[in-house]
């Protein structure tokens, strides 16, 4: 059962297709030819040479123009380009005229008319002598030249000698002269034509020397133009695989051609010049014979009181005998002339009548009948009552119009006897009773813009291009539930290239476990939809293709296309492709969505479409991308701060995740690249669309659908960031390789004074694998701490600390790009930099190098014999300094001011440097050293760590308040000499006893020194 019942599903044979609508129309019966005639809107003009005003008039018109043609103005041209209907009225004239018993009618059809058969069509309706020797003339000649190849031949020889010797005969420009003059030589065309090397390019198939010969011999095919066949610029581009066999003049004269294209165009227009007398002279019958045979008919008939009407299909046919035909027609009666009347309607391109017409035609011309009409004419046409006569006569059948017609019964409509007709009509439209099945006008009007160039409409293309293809290839896609087809889809996609063009809307047409009916869901909603959505469509629309409605998906409105009369609608010519009448679109939809896409969405959704993607936008994806799978890493950049230590000198580290080269959209990087997205692939592409989409929105909330979208995108960009992971580092397993790792980098970190590996928290110590050692405040003071750092951090990348950051590294991050910092797995980092993995064993895998090169770094952190020495050195001793380091600095300062200016100074004292140091300490110093001082008398207590950080503090302390306490010493004992060696007196018993007091006070100061810098001072 099919939606018609126990009837097929579609309404028509498909074999009655071809035999309606035919490649070549004058093959159809007249029956069919008037079943599916349509009116064509024509722009009648009184003047030829003016383009300005007329007035639209129909087939009606011209008729009774014809009947009333004027004896000095025989003439009426039907203008028009290629495939707009031009043909179609002189048949139309042909069956619609009625001429009387006095008139002799000649019809002259475009296809399969030689030039032998053009002339004995002419020759039929002549009784004379002097005609009985022009058939017999007609009859010698082709037969002369009936061989192809020697036609071809002779014709270029002919063109040869012709252009030698009358080329240059033209009153040009002097510049114009001088290039014919060269062209015309021995040694330009003719040079050309005659080289044997050349001959396969003049003579090829689908050249004009060729093309006229055939038409000559056999007449135009259905596949030949309709402009008259001549040379052009493009056929005298030559180019041969062996120039240098080439005769010199000959190669000379196409390496001109080949650089000069206006010297193309003139050699061109010389050869055409020639090409009527050449073909005269080649077939033997030229145009003064075509003008005698039509002026010995024209004085039979009036002998006979007769008259000619001449039905010229396509004027082009008489190329190279032209002259002769408007001779002939353009010649009126005189007193010693007695010519019968003679009427000539001929289709003829406008460039062929514009251009090549000579000014007696203007002249004789009645009216001009234009099929291309102007911007500012409108023409009342409606494609789909157009395109309804054909779909009728196609289910009618071209036998059952015939025996109507000869039965002289009306025209039958096949909808009449169809048991669905008004449902059929509800959903797919009709005019005048007719159906559209298997159309609409929606579907008719997207189809037909898809065949067309621009927005004219041209009845050639819309029979050929358009129904004849479908009624002949998808009637049996229809009756087996296979429509719309990948035929239909592909044949006119691009008129509904804005319709469903995403692949959301795509993706809610999808029937789940059936893409077959997926996609022609799809193609249906693209076609015959009216909005821009996923939709339901008409219930009959469903049915007629079997396509099932899906529940969640709304009814489109629909409006009954039902009309008591054929609607009218004004439309104006596009003026860049004018054609013979214009298309009637349906009402406007609404604005496409497209509209209000984000560039890049837009980008995304034309990507999916064609494969075409700009390399800006390419680049600008592949970023979103990048940072969507970054962020579902978890990883970070650095370690929350300055990122320079993980990236400074590292940037050698293998692999990594760019951008540019990690991620592919489509290409060659699709089967290497860490993440491939193709556009064929509906998911990868939803994806890459939603990204698209919320980056340009910049929140969920704001996309449509943002929800289920989200989902869509965190599923997939989650499984791109596992196989990123799973290229990029190892699996984690239990991470002992890196728990050893990160505590020899931490024991090293010790070893050098970084603060933060001596803290508690697990990113202090992450921080310190990395961070750069402190500067020693004077390496001479502190050998072996110097060279402890030059073997760990210095910048050679083999050295011991740079081996192991480099391996925990790679087991651990990846470069992002040019400049950006490592990307770091900082959790699993902070896992292992515990207390509790400090004790983990050595994985089997892990190299020897690394295993030995840990293991040394612990057994040389724990020899602190060197440092500690080192360290006891620097510690200067406070415990005789009483007192605060700036007060006894004051007193001391106080006092040599008061002895100089009694003139007891010293000169081996100096007293400004003495107050620059005092000045230098700081004033946790003294506190520092005597804490120093106290860790290492506490040394045999204290644990590995303490004794490590002990010897590692920073020495600054220590060195500054020895840089002042031991000059003040000194200078204490130069002033307790220099008092002591001079008399007593009460004064000197008050300095005395200052100066005791002052050496109590340093001596105290010292030993408070050595308190405060405690351990630190030990380095």
């Amino acid at each position: 059962m099919t939606w018609r019942g126990t009837l097929p599903a579609a309404c028509w044979e498909a074999r009655e297709a071809p035999a309606i609508i035919p490649v070549e129309a004058e093959s159809t019966s007249n029956g069919v030819f008037l079943a599916t005639h349509s009116s064509i809107p024509i722009l009648l003009r009184d003047q030829v040479d003016s383009a300005i005003g007329g007035t639209v008039v129909d087939e009606h018109s011209l008729r009774r123009a014809v009947e009333e043609l004027p004896a000095d103005q025989p003439i009426i041209p039907i203008l028009g380009k290629s495939g707009t209907g031009k043909s179609h009225l002189i048949r139309w004239l042909r069956i619609n005229l009625k001429p009387n018993d006095a008139t002799r009618l000649i019809f002259v059809p475009k296809h399969r008319m030689s030039l032998r058969g053009i002339l004995e069509l002419i020759l039929e309706h002549a009784t004379s002598e002097r005609a009985e020797e022009l058939r017999a003339k007609v009859a010698a000649a082709s037969d002369a030249a009936a061989d192809e190849t020697t036609a071809q031949l002779r014709l270029r020889n002919e063109l040869a000698v012709l252009v030698e010797t009358r080329g240059a005969d033209k009153d040009g420009t002097p510049e114009e002269n001088d290039l014919r003059a060269f062209l015309a030589s021995a040694e330009g065309l003719p040079a050309l034509l005659g080289d044997p090397v050349f001959r396969r390019r003049l003579l090829a198939d689908n050249g004009p020397i060729a093309r006229l010969v055939r038409e000559k011999l056999s007449g135009k095919g259905s596949e030949d133009k309709e402009d008259a066949f001549g040379f052009s610029a493009a056929d005298l581009d030559l180019s041969v695989d062996d120039v240098s066999k080439a005769g010199a003049d000959a190669a000379s004269v196409a390496s001109a051609l080949a650089s000069d294209a206006p010297l193309r165009d003139l050699a061109a227009k010389m050869l055409n010049e020639q090409l009527g007398p050449a073909v005269s002279e080649v077939f033997g019958i030229g145009g003064d014979d075509l003008k005698q045979l039509l002026v010995e008919l024209r004085l039979d008939l009036h002998k006979q009181g007769l008259e000619l009407l001449l039905l010229i299909e396509d004027f082009s046919i008489f190329q190279g005998i032209q002259g002769g035909l408007i001779d002939a027609i353009t010649l009126l009666p005189t007193e010693t002339l007695a010519l019968c009347p003679m009427r000539v309607v001929m289709a003829v391109t406008t460039g062929y009548f514009v251009n090549q017409m000579p000014e007696t035609v203007y002249t004789r011309t009645y009216k001009v009948f234009d099929l291309e009409l102007p911007a500012d004419k409108t023409a009342p046409f409606d494609p789909a009552g157009f395109a309804a006569r054909y779909l009728n006569a196609v289910r009618v059948g071209s036998k059952e119009i015939d025996r109507h017609r000869t039965d002289e019964r009306p025209e039958p409509n096949h909808c009449l006897q169809c048991p669905v007709r008004d449902k059929c009509h509800q959903a797919f439209g009709e005019v005048e009773g007719v159906g559209l099945f298997p159309f609409s006008r929606t579907a008719l009007d997207r189809a037909i813009r898809s065949q067309s160039k621009g927005d004219a409409f041209v009845a050639r293309d819309v029979l050929t291009r358009v129904l004849r293809p479908v009624l002949h290839r998808d009637q049996t896609e229809l009756d087996e539930g296979r429509f719309p087809s990948a035929g239909f889809e592909n044949d006119f996609h691009i008129g509904a290239l804005d319709i469903l063009d995403n692949v959301e809307d795509h993706v809610r047409l999808r029937t789940p476990g059936d893409p077959a009916l997926s996609e022609r869901r799809v193609r249906m909603v693209r076609f015959w939809g009216t909005g821009h959505g996923p939709q339901n469509l008409h219930p009959a629309i469903h049915e007629a293709f079997a396509v099932p409605p899906l529940p969640d998906l709304t009814t489109e409105q629909q409006t009954l296309p039902h009309q008591s009369s054929r609607q009218k609608p004004s439309l104006p010519v596009d003026k860049t492709r004018q054609a013979s009448v214009v298309a009637d679109p349906p009402p406007p939809p609404p604005p496409s969505p497209a509209a209000s896409k984000p560039p890049l969405v837009q980008a995304v959704d034309e990507w999916h479409n064609s494969g075409k993607l700009l390399q800006s936008h390419r680049n600008e994806l592949r970023k979103i991308v990048h940072t969507a799978v970054i962020g579902c890493l978890g990883l970070e950049d650095g370690y929350g701060g300055d990122s320079g230590d993980w990236t400074k000198g590292r940037a050698e580290l293998a692999p990594s995740f760019d951008a540019n080269t990690s991620i592919a959209l489509d290409g060659s990087g699709l089967q290497t690249a860490l993440i491939s997205i193709d556009h064929r692939n509906v998911e990868d592409v939803r994806v890459l669309r939603a990204l698209a989409w919320v980056n340009a929105k910049e929140s969920w909330e704001n996309v449509e659908q943002g929800d289920a979208l989200q989902s869509l995108c965190v599923n997939k960009v989650q499984e791109w960031a596992d196989s990123v992971s799973a290229f990029l580092l190892p699996p984690q397993g239990d991470d002992a390789e890196l728990a050893r790792l990160a505590h020899a980098l931490l024991s090293v970190s010790r070893a050098l004074g970084i603060a933060d590996s001596y803290k508690s928290d697990a990113l202090s110590r992450v921080k310190a694998l990395f961070a750069s050692p402190p500067r020693l405040a004077d390496a001479t003071q502190r050998p072996y701490t110097r060279r402890l750092q030059d073997r760990f951090a210095n910048a050679d990348p083999k050295a011991d600390r740079n081996l192991l950051q480099r391996r925990l590294l790679r087991l651990t991050s990846y470069r992002q790009g040019t400049g950006k910092p490592l990307a770091v797995d900082l959790p699993r980092l902070v896992r292992v930099v515990r207390d509790d993995a400090a004790a983990a064993p050595w994985p089997e895998h892990v190299p020897e190098q690394i295993r030995n090169l840990a293991d040394g770094i612990e057994k040389r952190v724990t020899t602190l014999d060197p440092l500690l020495d080192e360290t006891r050195r620097l510690v200067p001793d406070v415990s005789d300094l009483g007192g605060d380091v700036a007060e006894v600095a004051h007193a001391l300062t106080t006092l040599l001011s008061d002895l100089a200016s009694l003139g007891q100074s010293a000169n081996s004292i100096n007293a400004p440097a003495l107050q620059g140091a005092a000045k230098s300490v700081k004033a946790g110093d003294l506190k520092k050293v005597r804490d120093l001082s106290e860790g290492l008398d506490a040394w045999p207590t204290l644990t590995a760590d303490q004794r490590l950080r002990l010897v590692t503090l920073d020495e600054g302390p220590a060195l500054r308040i020895r840089a002042w306490l031991d000059p003040a010493l000194d200078a204490v004992k130069v002033l307790e000499q220099k008092l002591q060696a001079g008399p007593a007196s009460e004064a000197r018993r008050e300095y005395d006893e200052t100066l005791e007091r002052l050496v109590t006070g340093l001596e105290t100061l010292s030993r408070e020194v050595m308190d405060v810098a405690g351990p630190e001072g030990d380095v």
